[in-house]
């Protein structure tokens, strides 16, 4: 994706898809790709099992995915 007013858009419907999800998806999610966290290391901060971290972030990703879908965005 090139277009720099596409990118943008893509942006904030991210961002709003992002602040609908529940506190703990969103920890999960910005723990992962914000803060470049592995899997190990969200189980240690957030004091659970890494296999309960990856299906967190599982969940997440799909939620997202539900949500940006609905909002017309689709997967290149």
């Amino acid at each position: 994706m090139a277009d720099p007013v596409e990118r943008r858009a893509l942006g904030r419907a991210l961002q709003a898809a992002l602040a609908r999800l529940r506190p703990d998806q969103r920890t999960v999610v910005v723990l992962r790709y914000e803060s470049g966290l592995s899997f190990e290391e969200i189980a240690q901060v957030l004091g659970i099992p890494e296999s309960t971290a990856r299906s967190h972030v599982h969940r997440a990703r799909k939620e997202l995915a539900r949500m940006m879908t609905a909002a017309g965005w689709k997967p290149e």
